[in-house]
């Protein structure tokens, strides 16, 4: 759904679409119906290979590319703290440094 959306010609109203499609889907009672199909470990292997995989190399990129100086430490240490620890913390680290450190 990330890259979908993302990659959309219209990435806001595709979200909002999609956002839309998953809301009916709960306000149905189906998603119980539909998870007895689809096996938790295979969801989960899913998100795994698209979150290490596609979307840190893609954004680790994005990240250092003309990064000089301070930008490679201030792009590096966020991305390290996401890895061992959790988006959240990672997020608040790259804030701390951007505002208080660097």
């Amino acid at each position: 759904m990330i890259s979908a959306t993302g990659a959309a010609p219209n990435p806001v109203r595709s979200g909002v679409f999609m956002m839309g499609i998953m809301a009916v889907i709960l306000l149905l009672g189906l998603l119980p119906k539909i998870s007895k199909y689809v096996s938790g470990e295979s969801v989960y292997g899913f998100l795994i290979v698209l979150g290490a995989i596609v979307t840190c190399s893609t954004n680790a990129s994005l990240a250092f590319q003309g990064a000089q100086g301070t930008d490679t430490l201030l792009a590096g240490v966020p991305l390290a703290v996401t890895a061992a620890t959790d988006p959240f913390i990672g997020l608040l680290s790259g804030i701390i440094l951007k505002v208080f450190i660097l």
